[in-house]
């Protein structure tokens, strides 16, 4: 199959979980055959025009439009504020790459990767009457606590004018059922991670030995790890919050808390009285930065409010960590992570609102040393199992299949 990809984020632009997916996800499908074409958003100093990896990539760098847009904005625009300033770049990528699109088709399907993409994928369903999945990673009305309204339109819309649809957990399927969208639409895919690349097998003692230099922990210490955006939807406030109840019962317990975010200043300030048990690293960690990280964990936290998957999630079961995981309202870190009551349990559901819960989550993985590793085996048992590439590339073939069978 020809599959074109229209996802504003590509290697080496690559902002979040979206971008790590479709990097991903491309050089899988490409490796079972077939032609994948990244329409992408470019900088001006990218290469334009590219293969790698068996992949093409078409990056359109976008055009100055406000000035003549602007004349046309409605209230409900204004509205954005500074932000209309990326809308507009967000247009005129979406207009540009559609064209590059029709140039160089044709092809058998076009998937647009969360809303950002689906102008341009509308457009090349219209145009080049091309059958169209949208890929859900998440929804404005759980990343926002104020959602835009216009971009909820957009998402219901292009889920409406879909041929199907694929999402990354049950959760998010479940919340796009509430919205509306038939469910019989809607198909989940769990997203993979690199077992041979996060894998114990890999950690070098001396990098560990190193980052215990480098955060004052010593033999005996008790290292709790969160990885994440420096933001409220990522539960971070709550985290440090349940730490007076952690050291209460784990006095050698050591948070390391790492990302970037607009909470930076609150983090920080949060983590000053808690002295040396609480370490803030906004440093950009490399691959190898990151396994190493996890490797330093006893266990991790990821407390969120609203986490469509959590690659995070998969990433520390892969390195054999337990996880507290925030479990209540859209959450696939739910799915990902087993509760002590499963069959094979890899961690501990809370709710991620309450310090106290998730301070009692904490203290039961950290009270029995050899029941957590059992679990953290658990955990990566699951990831080669479920968790992996080859099989999200497998399933999501046989749904692009199985929509472009429908249309014919």
């Amino acid at each position: 199959m020809l599959i074109a990809y229209f996802s504003l984020e590509f290697p080496p632009r690559i902002f979040g979980g979206l971008g790590v997916y479709a990097d991903y996800i491309s050089r899988e499908l490409a490796a079972l055959g077939q032609k994948i074409f990244v329409f992408t958003l470019g900088d001006g100093e990218l290469k334009r025009r590219q293969t790698r990896r068996g992949i093409s990539i078409f990056r359109e760098a976008a055009l100055p439009m406000r000035d003549g847009w602007e004349p046309f904005l409605s209230a409900r625009t204004h509205a954005w504020g500074e932000g209309v300033n990326f809308l507009f770049d967000l247009m005129s990528y979406n207009q540009l790459a559609a064209a590059s699109l029709r140039d160089n088709g044709p092809f058998d399907l076009c998937v647009a990767h969360d809303w950002l993409g689906l102008p341009g994928a509308m457009a090349a369903k219209r145009s080049e009457d091309l059958p169209l999945i949208y890929h859900v990673h998440s929804l404005e009305v759980g990343r926002e606590t104020a959602p835009n309204q216009q971009i909820v339109e957009m998402e219901i819309k292009g889920a409406c004018l879909a041929d199907g649809i694929i999402t990354v957990s049950l959760a998010m399927k479940e919340q796009l059922a509430s919205l509306g969208i038939p469910k019989d639409k809607i198909e989940v895919c769990y997203h993979g991670v690199e077992t041979d690349v996060f894998s114990p097998s890999k950690v070098k003692p001396k990098k560990i030995e190193e980052l215990r230099e480098k955060y004052g922990i010593k033999e005996g210490d008790e290292v709790i790890l969160f990885v994440g955006r420096l933001e409220a939807v990522k539960g971070v406030i709550p985290l440090l919050e349940a730490m007076s109840k952690v050291l209460a019962e784990h006095p050698r317990a050591k948070l390391l808390v790492v990302g970037k975010g607009t909470l930076e200043d609150q983090v920080m300030a949060m983590a000053e009285p808690l002295g040396e048990s609480v370490k803030v690293v906004t440093d950009f960690l490399d691959l190898d930065s990151k396994i190493h990280h996890y490797a330093l964990a006893d266990l991790c936290v990821f407390p969120s409010f609203y986490e469509p998957f959590g690659i995070v999630g998969v990433e520390a079961a892969a390195m054999e960590k337990p996880a507290v995981v925030g479990a209540s309202g859209i959450s696939g870190l739910r799915e990902i992570v087993d509760n002590p009551s499963s069959e094979r349990p890899t961690g501990v559901h809370v709710n991620p609102h309450d310090p106290g819960d998730i301070a009692w989550g904490i203290n039961l993985i950290l009270e029995e040393p050899e029941r957590r590793r059992e679990w953290g085996k658990n955990g990566r048992a699951k990831c080669l199992d479920l968790f992996n590439w080859p099989r999200a590339a497998k399933e999501t073939l046989d749904i692009y299949e199985k929509v472009i069978s429908s249309r014919r």
